[in-house]
């Protein structure tokens, strides 16, 4: 599996007009979209000798089971995917009455990627595992290695670890702010 990223120039402190800029890399979004169990289930129907109602009907009874594992407390692995679990947050209480199930704040489904799901870049040795993920930049950037295809989709922040980074569009002279 092949993931095209391209390169992009942003300050290193977003917030800090002095902060020196720097390239990051971010994934190159197809469609700025998102794809629901409708999409999934078409595409998949198309390799499976299956209806795409039947396709759709799996898909719902798997994200049901998921998630009644994970209300039980279990963790859920789907092979060359990852493991799924459940967390929360709460604060600590000075006493026993005062810590009920209303003091949780957040509670968050997290995401373990497989150990099958490997990146591949710049090692010697290659597994042919289905899950091997190999990153390539896109071959229409600029000469100076900006983004200049004027790509301003997608919410990635480049190796800033996930959402937080931004998406400047990649001009030289943008305010990362406003």
């Amino acid at each position: 599996m092949e993931v095209l990223v391209e390169r992009y120039q942003r300050r290193k402190v977003v917030s800090n007009p002095a902060s020196p800029k720097l390239f990051y890399l971010r994934q190159i979004p197809k469609t700025c979209g998102k794809v629901d169990i409708e999409t999934l289930s078409a595409n998949i129907q198309k390799n499976c000798s299956m209806t795409k109602g039947d396709v759709k009907h799996v898909i719902e009874a798997l994200v049901e089971e998921v998630q009644a594992n994970l209300a039980n407390g279990n963790k859920v692995k789907l092979n060359e995917l990852g493991t799924f679990h459940m967390t929360f947050s709460c604060p600590g209480m000075e006493t026993a009455d005062k810590c009920t199930v209303k003091n949780i704040s957040r509670v968050n489904i997290r995401f373990v990627p497989d150990k099958e799901l490997r990146l591949v870049n710049g090692c010697l040795t290659r597994t042919d595992s289905p899950a091997n993920v190999e990153f390539a930049l896109d071959t229409q950037e600029g000469g100076n290695g900006s983004n200049t295809g004027g790509n301003t989709g997608g919410n990635t922040g480049g190796n800033t670890g996930g959402n937080t980074g931004g998406n400047t569009g990649g001009g030289k002279d943008d305010n990362p702010l406003g």
